[in-house]
C-alpha cells in the first residue's frame, strides 16, 4: 500500500524514528543482557540484576511496539464477516475501529499516567537495580501517545489498509489490471 503524504508527514517520519531508535535499544539491550545472564550460570554465579533488567527492557519494548503497530496500519483486525455486510457498516466500522483505539490509547496515556505518578509519590525503586520504577512506568503512557499518534497517522496516510474493501470490487480491479 502506497504511502499518502500530508502536512503531517515530516512530523510522523520523525515519530516513526524515534520509536525505531527506542526498539533497537530495547531490543539490543535485551540481547546483551540476557547473554550476560547465560554467561553469569555458566560460570556459576548468576546477576540477580540480569533478570530484572530484562523485564523492564521488555515492558518498554512491548508498549513502543504496540504503538508503532500502528503507525502503518500493521495491527491484526478481524473483518472476514465486514466483508460480506452492506457498505454501511464497512463504513461504520472504520469509524468505530478509529473510536476505539483511540479510546485505548487515551486509557493507556491517563491510567499509566496515574501509575507514574503513584510510583513517584511512594519513591518505588527496583528491587536489584535500585531505579526508580517510575522510569520503567514511563513507557505505558508513552507508548499511548506514540499510539495516538500512530492510529492518526494510519488513518492519514495509509486509509487503503484502514479501509474494509470489498472482495468483488478487488477481484474486478485485479482482473482489469492483469
Amino acid at each position: 500500500m502506497e504511502r499518502k503524504k500530508t502536512k503531517l508527514s515530516g512530523f510522523f517520519n520523525v515519530i516513526d524514528k524515534i520509536e525505531d531508535f527506542i526498539l533497537a535499544l530495547t531490543v539490543i539491550g535485551m540481547i546483551i543482557v540476557i547473554l550476560i545472564q547465560i554467561v553469569g550460570r555458566v560460570i556459576g554465579h548468576p546477576f540477580p540484576w540480569t533478570e530484572e533488567m530484562s523485564r523492564y527492557l521488555f515492558l518498554w519494548m512491548m508498549f513502543i511496539a504496540l504503538a508503532a503497530g500502528f503507525n502503518r496500519c500493521e495491527s491484526a483486525r478481524v473483518t472476514l464477516l465486514l466483508q460480506i455486510g452492506p457498505k454501511w457498516l464497512k463504513k461504520a466500522s472504520e469509524i468505530l475501529y478509529f473510536v476505539a483505539v483511540e479510546a485505548f490509547f487515551v486509557f493507556m496515556v491517563i491510567y499509566g499516567a496515574q501509575v507514574v505518578q503513584q510510583q513517584i509519590m511512594m519513591h518505588e525503586m527496583g528491587t536489584a537495580l535500585r531505579i526508580p520504577m517510575s522510569l520503567i512506568g514511563i513507557c505505558q503512557p508513552i507508548g499511548g501517545v506514540l499510539g495516538l499518534i500512530g492510529t492518526l497517522q494510519n488513518f492519514m496516510e495509509y486509509h487503503g489498509k484502514v479501509a474494509i474493501l470489498d472482495k468483488e470490487a478487488e477481484k474486478k480491479k485485479a482482473l482489469e489490471n492483469s
